[in-house]
């Protein structure tokens, strides 16, 4: 029989337990203050977001140690450290995301994590979603239907990358940047479309 009680326990240690982990990331890797105030600057009286990246243990690759943003949490395969502290950075992303500054730093740290885009393609990329829509995740246009972040148009070109795109920013962020890749390859290409007829 489902013991409510006991549920509710295991889900509160297991949540406590991903806490602690993400703030381990951080304290390890010393990246809080570091980063901080490398990021974006605030649109308005928002604050920036400073982002955990893990240390890369020996004898494993970056890639196999980088904590690869998820937007859905794991519910089989190993259960590892790892895995734990994915889901933790994920979850402290999508939040962070809900925030105009907090999706533009979202995003310049998966623009150059995803893609290499720094520089110059980041701020096309800034300009072509301030453009669009603030980097506001609600963002939505009445008249022709665009939605979110990349303003995706049906805004159900989002299930591509994830089901929970109505409330997770970094799905949108995500969508969008793989849109951009295929469709232009990079963001200032798009952004030079975006000029020229008004869309992208």
């Amino acid at each position: 029989m489902w013991d409510s009680k006991r549920a509710w326990r295991s889900f509160r240690a297991l949540s406590s337990l991903l806490i602690c982990l993400s703030l381990l990331v951080g304290a390890r890797t010393g990246a809080f203050a570091a980063e901080a105030e490398s990021l974006v600057a605030p649109i308005g009286g928002e604050s920036s977001l400073a982002v955990v990246s893990p240390v890369v243990p020996e004898g494993q690759s970056a890639n196999e140690a980088r904590l690869v943003v998820a937007t859905e949490v794991l519910t089989a395969g190993k259960l590892t450290a790892l895995n734990l502290s994915s889901v933790a950075r994920s979850a402290y992303l999508v939040k962070k995301a809900k925030t105009r500054n907090g999706a533009r730093s979202v995003g310049k740290l998966l623009a150059a994590e995803n893609y290499g885009w720094t520089g110059k393609q980041w701020t096309c990329l800034d300009k072509l979603w301030i453009k669009e829509s603030q980097w506001t995740y609600t963002s939505h246009n009445k008249r022709t239907g665009a939605h979110g972040i990349p303003q995706a148009y049906p805004a159900t070109k989002y299930e591509f990358m994830g089901s929970d795109w109505r409330k997770n920013p970094v799905t949108q962020i995500l969508w969008g940047m793989k849109y951009i890749d295929v469709r232009y390859g990079t963001p200032c290409k798009a952004l030079n479309t975006f000029y020229r007829i008004k869309m992208y």
